[in-house]
């Protein structure tokens, strides 16, 4: 970063820097779960987010110049399917009310340069890496000139290492920022997340086709019905990521089956495996995709409240993946015992969340916590929330 960033920004309100500064704190959440201690555990209360003058100015510090606006992206929830990306399959997404600020402006230079309020961001920041991406997009699809050079400052209200899109939001954020201010179409996103982000509408879910990227927008009126997304983190870490293992998995299988999107006779596929593994992998792949259309089907016909025991089935069928972790476990099991309609866990970390009547989502958290403290275990981060409107400019 150029050494005309303020090093200290005094009194910023900054999400990214409070978690930036705990990474001693993850650091040791990740040793604890690579040596099977105990569960890592959330760091810190769930940020809050930045308001909108204090990133404009913020900018303006950090770079000396006016930004040329504020947009925001929203974070989002995988329901089903996230994890059959690797058999080409579809998932299903909601939008969340929390997400990612971004303050964009222009430059002559052709440089990207990103920043949060506390100070500038590495290039080996995550955040970062996604606000570089979505510019090189934008240079790939000629929106942005390669001479142009971009700033980009950063607020969030995303916990970190939460599986809630975080990464995906900054990128939607910029692209959005950089098509407004060309003047271009709306972007359509470069990954499946970014996608959600942008397409999602409040009270309606997103299917999202995992091979193409194609979106299609779903009804998905929890309010309407008196329900609520509570979002359980636990902040727990696998010991090692296991996307890389399970896409080749699925890979193996797909040699000897084919594309498992198309298998229709699921006993007779697993017979033609002999490996007991591949047989648990596809079993869960080839089952979640009944389950995520069975679950658009009754989104389709406003049936959103029967969606609960779909969602606990997969959660369960997990299990044929060698998930969920077994924090993630105790705050689905938990959930379900205090009256949630049902309850999956979401991504392939620590997040879990509940579908629950509005009524209950006070009694679940309460319930929630006090399992987490029998155990002895680090105290979830919960919050409720309907699914909420894609990534627009707000200034």
């Amino acid at each position: 970063m150029t050494a005309d960033l303020d090093p200290v920004f005094t009194g910023a309100v900054d999400a990214f820097g409070r978690e930036r500064g705990r990474n001693v704190g993850i650091t040791g959440a990740r040793v604890r779960a690579v040596l099977g201690a105990r569960t890592g555990g959330p760091v810190g209360d769930w940020p809050e987010a930045p308001d909108d003058e204090t990133l404009l100015a913020a900018y303006s510090r950090a770079f000396r110049a006016a930004p040329e606006g504020l947009w925001h992206a929203p974070g989002r929830l995988a329901l089903l399917g996230e994890h059959t990306a690797a058999g080409g399959g579809a998932a299903l997404y909601a939008a969340l009310p929390w997400g990612v600020a971004a303050a964009v402006g222009t430059t002559s230079d052709g440089r990207l340069r990103v920043a949060a309020p506390s100070g500038p961001l590495s290039a080996r920041d995550r955040s970062a890496q996604a606000a570089a991406g979505a510019v090189a997009a934008a240079r790939d699809r000629g929106v942005l000139g390669a001479g142009t050079g971009v700033r980009v400052l950063l607020g969030s209200d995303l916990p970190a290492h939460a599986s809630l899109g975080g990464s995906a939001a900054v990128g939607a954020a910029v692209s959005l920022a950089l098509a407004d201010l060309a003047g271009a179409d709306r972007p359509t996103g470069s990954t499946a997340d970014q996608g959600v982000a942008l397409d999602a509408r409040a009270g309606h879910a997103v299917r999202v086709n995992l091979a193409s990227g194609r979106t299609t927008v779903l009804p998905f009126d929890l309010a309407g019905a008196g329900l609520r997304l509570v979002v359980l983190e636990t902040g727990a870490l696998p010991r090692r990521d296991p996307r890389p293992v399970r896409a080749a998995e699925l890979g193996r299988a797909q040699d000897v089956l084919g594309p498992l999107r198309s298998v229709q006779d699921l006993p007779g596929a697993l017979r033609d495996l002999q490996n007991p593994v591949l047989r648990n992998r596809v079993e869960y792949a080839v089952t979640e995709v009944h389950r995520l259309n069975a679950a658009v089907g009754l989104l389709r016909t406003g049936r959103v409240a029967e969606t609960g025991p779909v969602l606990s089935a997969s959660h369960l069928s997990l299990r044929r993946f060698d998930l969920p972790l077994p924090s993630v476990d105790l705050a689905v099991e938990t959930a379900a015992r205090a009256g949630a309609r049902g309850a999956r866990m979401s991504g392939w970390a620590g997040t879990a969340f509940a579908l629950v009547p509005g009524d209950r989502v006070a009694g679940l958290a309460e319930a929630v916590r006090g399992a987490f403290a029998e155990k002895g275990w680090p105290r979830p981060r919960i919050r409720a929330a309907l699914p909420a409107e894609g990534a627009r400019r707000k200034v």
